[in-house]
């Protein structure tokens, strides 16, 4: 998989597994009990964003087959988590993407799903956009979908991974036509949070002591607010202010650790250029502006959020919990689950460590698809 430029240096910081690349062991493909069968078709939608960019995104088409329901099949667009992912949101020998909408098609729901800005097929690069230009591309899908035949336009949704989980209710917002959004591990705390408790989880799965962890957090407490502060300031040489004041930040936070306690976090001077790349980098910065919760409450079409109880990279039940805090009011449809024993990329797990995700079997697990469809299908 390609993987954007300023994400790869700071794996760690960042919120998506997609992030790691893949170790092309062979895709494991779902088998289950079909109503219906299914029909691929690639497609082509050019559309222009927010900023003039006209952008060509190429994917894949996925139909139900057999007698069409009055008024057409429900459909939904499928977002992508963190950094440029293919259309399959393939790593470590799983296609969860095409994993779902195989098997949404069996069962009588459509799909959509197109490669990233600047992978396979699509145009564009990734290196100079925004959440809110991936907003636009969700929007383009959705338009897409409503000129279909044998679609529904009043029933198609959105379902998005991880910080594509994020994305779909700010796209909905933006288009109250929306049917539906399902929230795959979709952090709905501010940014800041979501990456503070992901990195105190992995490096504990990775078995570093709690004292090391803290100065990694204390770290990254400093390097958000002091990267905030630069880049109102002045976005000129961003990244060499930024990588001076992240070696110094080390220095200071990192005093008396041994060179192997440094490494451990991640608080070593290569470490600081990849952190001043990703915090000066426009996706960064608009990111960690974005407040998932106040889209959530603003949402007005039906929603469904899933959780695993072992993810390591946007923690359950705090995400959960703020989920259930921003809908407690809303009088739409709305539905939590926190998936038992499951990873990030609810696979059924031992730990929920990153590295579990290519030894572990179906991804998502065949519960987690039969619940999505039970859901969809039962909101008509």
């Amino acid at each position: 998989m390609t993987v954007g430029k300023c994400y790869l240096a700071v794996v760690d910081l960042l919120i998506c597994l997609m992030l790691i690349c893949s170790l092309n062991k062979p895709t494991n493909q779902h088998i289950g009990k079909s109503n219906h069968a299914q029909n691929e078709r690639a497609v082509a939608i050019k559309h222009t964003d927010r900023q003039g960019r006209v952008v060509t995104l190429a994917g894949t088409l996925t139909l139900p087959k057999g007698k069409t329901p009055k008024g057409g099949w429900p459909a939904m667009v499928m977002i992508t988590g963190s950094g440029s992912q293919n259309r399959d949101e393939e790593l470590m020998g799983h296609k969860p993407f095409k994993v779902i909408a195989d098997y949404m098609a069996s069962n009588g729901i459509a799909t959509l799903r197109c490669d990233d800005r600047g992978v396979g097929g699509s145009s564009g690069a990734f290196d100079d956009i925004t959440p809110y230009d991936l907003v636009d591309d969700i929007e383009a899908q959705w338009r897409w979908l409503t000129k279909i035949k044998n679609i529904n336009p009043d029933k198609i949704g959105l379902i998005g991974h991880s910080e594509g989980g994020m994305l779909a209710p700010m796209a909905a917002v933006e288009n109250p036509r929306v049917a539906f959004v399902v929230m795959l591990a979709g952090p709905a705390l501010p940014m800041q949070a979501t990456l503070l408790e992901q990195n105190k989880r992995i490096f504990a799965l990775r078995g570093v002591e709690d004292s090391l962890i803290n100065r990694r957090l204390d770290f990254m407490v400093e390097a958000f607010a002091s990267a905030d502060s630069m880049a109102k300031a002045d976005t000129t040489n961003l990244v060499d202010r930024l990588n001076r004041h992240y070696r110094a930040l080390k220095d200071s936070i990192a005093a008396g650790l041994s060179k192997e306690q440094k490494q451990k976090v991640g608080l070593t001077t290569k470490e600081c250029y990849g952190w001043a790349v990703t915090m000066a980098s426009p996706y960064m910065r608009a990111q960690m502006g974005i407040r998932a919760g106040e889209y959530l409450e603003r949402l007005s079409c039906p929603l469904f959020a899933l959780n695993g109880e072992l993810d390591c990279q946007v923690d359950a039940k705090s995400n959960l919990e703020a989920v259930r805090q921003a809908c407690k009011e809303k009088k739409s449809p709305w539905h939590l689950w926190l998936c038992p024993g499951m990873n990030h990329l609810f696979q059924y797990c031992q730990t929920g460590a990153i590295m579990e995700y290519a030894h572990l079997g179906q991804s998502p697990a065949d519960d987690v698809l039969e619940s999505i469809k039970d859901w969809i299908l039962g909101l008509w």
